[in-house]
């Protein structure tokens, strides 16, 4: 899956609001249970509560890759949905920053996969909306 958002910020303030903790969690809604100091670097694992209509989830995070206001690539675990995830960020000439997120979305229940990736969809889609509106309205933190 493969989804394009053009946000009016620099690269810099789309690389905070997808790594800051408290950036995170103002415009994805998720909550940090378990989330290193030092979030994100490779290796560590974090876990956000998350929620899908009423029920309440456990989203695991393992960072796999970080460049710094470039790119970020994680593997993502909540409910039955196994996503590999990768951010890349592109600064424009004309200003602002080319998001572009791919995700290998993979059910870990045989016959699920459609479902799985249908939801991750609709999550994305969303997600990126907020994430485009958050960094065009709320100056970063510093």
């Amino acid at each position: 899956m493969h989804v394009i958002t053009e946000i009016a910020a620099p690269a810099e303030r789309v690389w905070k609001a997808l790594t800051r903790i408290e950036e995170v969690r103002a415009w994805d809604g998720v909550v940090p249970f378990d989330v290193p100091d030092q979030y994100p670097e490779p290796g560590q694992h974090a876990r956000w509560h998350s929620g899908l209509g009423p029920l309440r989830l456990m989203l695991y995070d393992h960072i796999m890759a970080v460049e710094e206001n470039r790119r970020l690539n994680s593997i993502i675990d909540i409910a039955f949905v196994h996503v590999s995830e990768e951010y890349v960020l592109t600064p424009r000439a004309e200003g602002g920053t080319t998001l572009v997120t791919d995700d290998d979305v993979r059910s870990k229940f045989p016959g699920l996969g459609w479902l799985a990736l249908r939801l991750t969809r609709a999550n994305v889609d969303a997600s990126m909306s907020r994430l485009k509106d958050h960094c065009e309205r709320v100056p970063p933190p510093y």
